[in-house]
């Protein structure tokens, strides 16, 4: 479970491909554990978890041209807290 799974998922979406079943539950988990650690967050980390937790939920995600970009800025917020934790 690591913030590169959640990372991962969200370039898949950005890509318009379905993630890998267990990365993305493992990036939900991820986002999640970011999410309660009572660290300052910013809005496309919380839209990031919200819509991994819709997937993993079995809700379809529109994959179109702007949600496509929208998951891209996504996947670089969380790559931005991956390399603060380093």
């Amino acid at each position: 479970m690591t913030l590169l799974d959640a990372s991962y998922a969200l370039d898949e979406l950005a890509a318009g491909r379905t993630p890998d079943r267990t990365r993305l539950l493992a990036g939900v988990r991820a986002l999640g554990s970011v999410r309660m650690t009572g660290t300052p967050v910013d809005r496309e980390l919380l839209d990031a978890a919200n819509e991994l937790h819709l997937v993993v939920s079995g809700g379809t995600v529109a994959l179109t041209k702007n949600g496509r970009a929208r998951a891209a800025v996504w996947a670089e917020a969380v790559r931005r807290i991956i390399s603060h934790q380093k």
